[in-house]
């Protein structure tokens, strides 16, 4: 599970990792957000109607899911389940709350929280986008604050100051989480009398 601010690059990270662990699935989460440009349904999320994510959410059909920034968010629990049974490790790209709700599941899982290097940096980010007006702007800032409090609650934190760094980390991060020794101890064989 990946959690940044808004602007703090959680995105372009994930499309990073995602290309350097070809093994590595992306999980595609719901949103009743409007498509911004260059984004595609499907690929970058599942744009859906509020009703329909209200009867998704009344169908049981999300793992997690949360409002954020006035728009919907959800993790679909089918995804999950399927990569589960098929062995597959899951990358997902959410916000802190619908970490909390997944760490509080007993869900197993490596939990990154990814950084701006400081909160001018994050201003001038969200700025450059150019999708977002003054208010909009505004807003993920003051959110920002409350989500940045909730970073130590993750197993690691990650500053995006040099973008290749970080990604760096992250990717060192996850190659690490699969040689731990509760994930690797079912793969042994017996005869090394480690089960």
């Amino acid at each position: 599970m990946i959690s940044a601010p808004s602007g703090a690059g959680k995105t372009s990270i994930c499309r990073e990792i995602l290309a350097l662990l070809p093994g590595l699935r992306q999980s595609i989460s719901y949103t009743t957000r409007a498509m911004r440009p260059g984004e595609r349904d499907g690929v970058d999320y599942h744009f859906v109607a509020l009703d329909v994510f209200q009867r998704m959410i009344g169908d049981g059909a999300f793992v997690e899911w949360a409002q954020v920034h006035g728009n919907y968010y959800g993790t679909a629990r089918a995804i999950l389940e399927e990569a589960s049974a098929e062995g597959a490790d899951v990358l997902l790209d959410i916000d802190f709350q619908g970490a909390e709700q997944l760490r509080r599941s007993g869900l197993s899982g490596v939990f990154i929280f990814i950084l701006p290097p400081d909160m001018e940096e994050l201003r001038k980010r969200l700025a450059s986008r150019n999708t977002d007006d003054e208010d909009v702007i505004a807003r993920r800032l003051a959110n920002a604050a409350g989500e940045i409090a909730e970073a130590v609650n993750f197993d690691y934190l990650v500053v995006n100051d040099v973008f290749e760094q970080a990604v760096e980390m992250i990717w060192a991060i996850l190659i690490a989480e699969t040689a731990r020794t509760d994930r690797m101890i079912d793969t042994l064989p017996e005869e090394f009398g480690l089960k």
